[in-house]
């Protein structure tokens, strides 16, 4: 096989990414935009020592689950992995791969339960970030980069987006243009809310000092449903979008989002999910499993602002949240105040010196990871703990595969799977899982043996008085009651079961064991 050999092959499976593999002389290529049982013309375009990259040509025989992509540049595009996909089928999908994420790295063959589906499968995003370049001509260019690169691909309209934020990023757009300040900025980050109609705008430039910057803000913020517009400052040489300074051109602080029956505030640093419908979803199926009783003391470990902790409020006795975004923990303990939670406390800090630090007892824990998942000192902290059920909400079936088999041996069980669609288009899964703890007596490790390769125990080598009854008959001819063989232990120092056989006062008499049966 050599680079830009063509060839034709069968779609069979999927990577964790989305991707059909394909076996050609018995080697995996990876192949963009095919759908298992699919045949077509493939070019390979890269060869390593264990798999390669192809790149489909045509398509010889087409799957009934194949549907035409919505986007014009979802193939090019690295924001949408699966729109050439149905629905049944990208639902398949993320099940099979964290089914097989589980197995592989988890070690565990547990059921997963179906996908809770996305009733809105774009039009989904409270979030965009745009990264911003400026074309040949000086023009400013937005978009998605393309997959395992840095290239961005124009996009005027994303479909994962509102209309209102599309129409909102092309007037950013024009705006920015307009006062020659293009080559200041590095990325546009909107966050719209749609339950109480307000969106921030946020502006990272690559200089504190950028011209007109506050009359950028003004205008923008003059936009419909602008309540909040801020210039975060990132001026590092890195891959991470937000600076650590920032301010305020425009408006308020934060914008608001309403979940539940419950309003949160989210500022410019702060994590919230980037699907708000399914959101509500997810935390309701977490508190569902957790099986909270009113009682309960619970901690809620990488709360953000709060809210998987406050949606539990109405259930528990206490909760406790962690986070060490300073900014998401001002929101989350606001939060708490205007919708009146007086049971939650949230602390900023180091997850794990923050559990260590902790004397409550705690029954629940729930812990909601970035992608990298739990640091070993986390679990570690976890298990010392040692809460009677653990909510594990995860976005990364392979780091959540890893920490479920680690949690395992440390005595936990994994009681309930429930992957929840919060990406659709996208091979991105959201997963709760319930683990509780093993009692002492369960906590072991199960092994199957034949009885007959086992010694006698303590307790098995011990024969009955009707055993030994049997025996004396067989062997000697004649019988030996109760009493005879009771009498005979007591002579030789064997330990009877306490008052058997003994007599009712000191001064009873009993017949004695005749010598030749003794």
């Amino acid at each position: 096989m050599i680079k830009n050999q063509v060839f034709t092959g069968e779609c069979i499976d999927y990577t964790y990414d989305g991707m059909g593999v394909v076996r050609y002389d018995n080697f995996p290529f990876f192949v963009k935009d095919m759908i298992v049982g699919e045949k077509g013309q493939i070019i390979i375009t890269k060869l390593l020592k264990d798999y390669g990259y192809g790149k489909l040509l045509k398509l010889e025989e087409t799957s009934p689950q194949r549907v035409t992509p919505t986007c014009p540049v979802s193939r090019q595009c690295g924001g949408c992995q699966l729109q050439h996909m149905s629905a049944d089928e990208q639902a398949r999908f993320k099940q099979n791969t964290f089914r097989n994420a589980l197995k592989r790295i988890g070690g565990l063959d547990c059921e997963v339960r179906e996908i809770l589906r996305a009733e809105k499968p774009f039009g989904y995003r409270n979030k965009v970030q745009l990264p911003v370049r400026q074309g040949k001509n000086g023009e400013l260019i937005t978009g998605f980069y393309r997959v395992n690169s840095h290239d961005i691909i124009p996009v005027e309209h994303c479909y994962l987006q509102s209309e209102a934020a599309n129409d909102l990023i092309n007037r950013i757009k024009d705006i920015i243009s307009e006062h020659d300040v293009s080559k200041y900025i590095r990325h546009i980050v909107i966050k719209e809310f749609e339950a109480t109609g307000e969106t921030m705008v946020v502006l990272v430039t690559n200089a504190l000092r950028v011209p007109l910057v506050e009359d950028i803000g003004r205008l923008i913020g003059r936009e419909n449903r602008v309540k909040s517009v801020i210039q975060n400052i990132n001026d590092e040489d890195t891959n991470v979008v937000l600076g650590k300074r920032e301010r305020v051109l425009y408006g308020s602080d934060h914008v608001r989002d309403s979940l539940d029956g419950l309003l949160f505030e989210i500022a410019c640093h702060s994590f919230y999910q980037v699907n708000s419908r399914q959101t509500s979803v997810l935390y309701n199926t977490a508190i569902k499993m957790a099986d909270l009783n009113g009682n309960d003391t619970v901690m809620d470990l990488y709360c953000g602002v709060g809210t998987i902790g406050l949606f539990a409020s109405r259930y528990v006795k206490k909760v406790l949240g962690v986070e060490i975004v300073e900014s998401a923990i001002i929101n989350a303990r606001r939060n708490a105040e205007i919708n009146g939670i007086t049971n939650a406390e949230f602390v900023c800090g180091d997850v794990e010196k923050t559990i260590e630090g902790n004397r409550e007892h705690i029954d629940v824990i729930f812990v909601d990871p970035p992608r990298k998942g739990c640091s070993r000192k986390t679990i570690d902290s976890i298990v010392r703990i040692a809460p009677e059920r653990l909510v594990y909400v995860s976005c990364n079936p392979a780091t959540l595969a890893r920490d479920l088999k680690i949690l395992g041996e440390e005595g936990y069980e994994v009681k309930a799977v429930q992957p929840v669609d919060m990406f659709p288009q996208t091979h991105h899964v959201e997963t709760v899982c319930l683990l509780s703890k093993l009692s002492e007596a369960k906590h072991r490790i199960s092994v199957q043996v034949d009885m007959d390769e086992l010694d006698l125990t303590a307790a098995e080598s011990k024969a009955t008085y009707e055993e030994i009854q049997e025996w004396v008959k067989e062997e000697y001819g004649f019988h030996v009651t109760h009493l005879n063989i009771a009498q005979v232990k007591r002579k030789h120092g064997i330990i009877e079961r306490e008052n058997y056989y003994k007599a009712k006062s000191p001064d009873s008499k009993q017949p004695g064991c005749p010598e030749e049966k003794v």
